[in-house]
């Protein structure tokens, strides 16, 4: 008896033993495997399953006859069966070239990410080996080692890197060799691979008072940095990179087109970050008084002419400043948290507050900030201007 199935696969019976045998051809060779299973109804659906997945693999041209049977002597004449250009390729030369193509679609920041996670960790591990050998199991065990941070072989960081940092680098991973077996047509080894859960970080916006705190604690050249900073709801790049020309006191607007990371300006984090904020009163009498005191850099923020660095301030003058006053540790971050939550604490509306923060929507507003969400009717900004002015500085 003989079943037949796709691309004259054949199962058939050795009359000898009882025992089916798969019979079929591979790259214009003839094949027969024997199996140790009796010549049943149940048997012969099983090794139908295994023919289908083997036809599926011979369609996609990545049929592995080592792995299906691994103890057959014509395992080692297709051992060497891949793509001449992917066997040809190890994955250190196949990444850089991927970089470089996609670099340009990159912003400056986000291509030394890259470039530093494909040099550090990927070419690490994978670097010496060719495309079509990196398997899903390759890249599961690599991201548990990334996860685990007491095992002796494990890759050590300084902390245990967070789920989202692990996804990161395996996204990379993924994209890469994605990437290579569209081109050289392998399959793709990161088919089902999961992102690891992310779990939801807790929003800590600094309340009124302490905003007032450290307004009135800082030296007293940085009082309109942290007054800009914390009702502007800019990101660090946005605020360090703000250029006098992109200030208009007309109108009472700042435009936000403009972003600086590692010392370099370039384009904002996304289109929906490109944006108008509309300056409240104490927002404008605090960019007012450092254009009055400002020399010639034509940014809004400097030392010496030049744009302020994350590092200084964060170093320098953030966290001695909250060691000094005593408030909890948070990111200078946090001071764009606390403008969100400061406007709808105020009842302004969703969408004005959302195009304020160069979000693409309300629903990350919400997101972000469900547990501030007050009545929300108004949408000008008035409001916020009324509960920014109950803040007594001294300057």
């Amino acid at each position: 008896m003989i079943l037949l199935v796709a691309k004259m696969t054949t199962v058939n019976v050795r009359k000898e033993t009882g025992k089916l045998y798969i019979d079929f051809r591979h790259l214009g060779v003839r094949c027969r495997e024997q199996t140790a299973m009796k010549d049943s109804l149940t048997n012969r659906r099983k090794l139908k399953a295994l023919i289908n997945k083997m036809d599926a693999s011979m369609t996609l041209g990545c049929f592995d006859y080592a792995e299906i049977f691994p103890n057959s002597k014509k395992a080692k004449l297709f051992s060497n069966v891949v793509s001449n250009t992917a066997n040809a390729k190890r994955f250190d030369t196949f990444s850089k070239e991927w970089v470089t193509e996609m670099s340009p679609s990159w912003r400056s920041s986000y291509r030394q990410t890259v470039i530093y996670l494909v040099d550090q960790k990927l070419n690490k591990k994978f670097g010496g080996c060719y495309l079509y050998e990196i398997s899903k199991a390759d890249i599961l065990k690599f991201r548990s080692e990334l996860m685990r941070t007491s095992d002796s072989n494990a890759i050590h960081f300084k902390s245990k890197p967070s789920a989202s940092y692990v996804n990161r680098i395996i996204g990379i991973l993924c994209a890469i060799l994605n990437e290579a077996a569209d081109r050289f047509g392998f399959c793709r080894p990161t088919l089902d691979i999961k992102r690891l859960t992310v779990r939801k970080q807790m929003v800590v916006p600094f309340s009124l008072n302490e905003v007032s705190q450290i307004i009135k604690g800082s030296p007293k050249k940085f009082k309109d940095y942290f007054i800009v900073r914390f009702f502007s709801g800019l990101r660090t790049g946005e605020l360090h990179g703000l250029r006098w020309k992109n200030v208009h006191f007309d109108d009472k607007q700042i435009i936000i087109n403009e972003s600086i990371i590692n010392g370099v300006v370039g384009i904002t984090k996304s289109q929906s970050s490109d944006r108008v904020i509309h300056m409240t009163d104490i927002l404008y009498s605090a960019l007012k008084r450092l254009k009055r005191l400002s020399e010639t850099s034509e940014f809004v923020f400097n030392k010496k002419g030049k744009p302020l660095t994350q590092s200084y301030i964060t170093q320098s003058i953030w966290y001695p400043l909250l060691v000094k006053l005593n408030i909890n540790k948070r990111r200078p971050y946090n001071s764009r948290h606390t403008c969100a939550t400061l406007w709808l604490a105020s009842g302004e509306n969703p969408e004005w507050i959302a195009r304020q923060l160069g979000h693409q929507s309300t629903q990350i507003l919400f997101d972000i900030y469900s547990n501030y969400v007050p009545n929300l009717t108004r949408q000008d900004g008035r409001e916020a201007n009324k509960l920014f002015n109950q803040l007594e500085v001294n300057l």
